[in-house]
């Protein structure tokens, strides 16, 4: 069983890629109801997608909200630093 402090983790996460998605792709922002909840589905996640599903039926059944189901495969590594060839050397002595 996941935890709530896990399942909160990876849905901020989760959350926070999506807006960029939809930042990146503003089409997708049309076709969401407004004021809707959306929830996640990861591929081969099954306690996150059962936790997950559970709140969107909650938030559907309590506050009325549609909900919108996005399924995804998973995340892609991080890509790093965006420094742009950082030079790294000692500093003087501070008096």
């Amino acid at each position: 069983m996941m935890s709530s402090y896990d399942f909160a983790r990876i849905q901020m996460e989760l959350a926070t890629e999506f807006a960029q998605y939809v930042v990146d792709h503003p089409e997708v922002d049309e076709r969401l109801p407004e004021q809707s909840y959306i929830y996640f589905e990861v591929a081969g996640e099954n306690d996150f997608n059962r936790y997950s599903r559970e709140l969107a039926h909650w938030q559907h059944h309590e506050e009325g909200l549609p909900i919108v189901c996005v399924h995804i495969q998973g995340l892609a590594p991080r890509q790093g630093s965006r420094l742009i060839n950082p030079v790294i050397e000692p500093a003087p002595a501070m008096a």
